[in-house]
């Protein structure tokens, strides 16, 4: 059992690895299972594919960032009620990527451009899944900007927090190593990146919607 188990453990490693250095479309399965001293038939019996152990490379990553989310949204309605401000659920829902990102840039700043990738640049292999890792975030926190923001349609807010997303998957995909590196939003604090981020987004969200669109949209009373 525990060599069924490093031989497992060796595959993902050695999968996160090549992956992050090389990007999906330069890493094979064959390259995968050279690095780990395994073979082609060990990744059919672990994993199924080379495809869902990319999916897992990446769901160690992403998954916790969005939990810490989902907690957070919880957190920040427990002390605020049916309307969150908007600058709270911002930080409820940046501050868990700006924390990864800059762990990452300490440790792993490919793995963070790798990240960012697979959220800008999908292939068909990952862009469902990366979907469904969101879904239950934007699911949460569209309903929440509706309560807050009951004059912007949830179609506009829809797209505006998809401008969120690409400004932060941005942030990951130019990840350089710290110290020495360019700091994301010129800046090493996390605090101050987050600051800069709401000061920038806050007006963004909560603006009117297009004119004349307030009235072909049914919003919250």
């Amino acid at each position: 059992m525990v060599a069924v188990e490093n031989t497992r453990e060796r595959l993902l490693a050695a999968a996160q690895r090549l992956f992050a250095q090389g990007g999906e479309d330069a890493t094979s399965l064959r390259a995968i299972t050279r690095e780990a001293g395994a073979n082609v038939a060990s990744v059919n019996y672990h994993f199924g594919s080379r495809d869902e152990l990319l999916r897992l490379v990446l769901e160690g990553y992403v998954e916790p960032i969005n939990a810490r989310r989902l907690a957070m949204f919880d957190a920040v309605v427990a002390e605020h009620g049916d309307r969150v401000p908007v600058g709270v659920l911002l930080t409820a829902f940046l501050r868990p990527d700006l924390d990864a990102l800059a762990d990452l840039r300490a440790h792993n700043p490919q793995i963070a451009r790798f990240i960012g990738r697979a959220y800008t640049q999908p292939s068909a292999s990952v862009a469902g899944f990366m979907y469904k890792q969101f879904a239950p975030v934007a699911e949460r926190l569209i309903p929440l900007l509706q309560q807050t923001l009951p004059k912007v349609p949830a179609v506009d807010l829809s797209i505006r927090l998809g401008f969120v997303v690409s400004i932060i998957t941005g942030l990951f995909a130019t990840a350089t190593p710290s110290p020495d590196g360019q700091p994301p939003l010129e800046s090493p604090d996390v605090d101050h990146q987050l600051a800069r981020l709401i000061a920038f987004l806050e007006p963004g969200l909560t603006a009117p919607p297009p004119r004349g669109e307030s009235d072909d949209h049914p919003h919250n009373p």
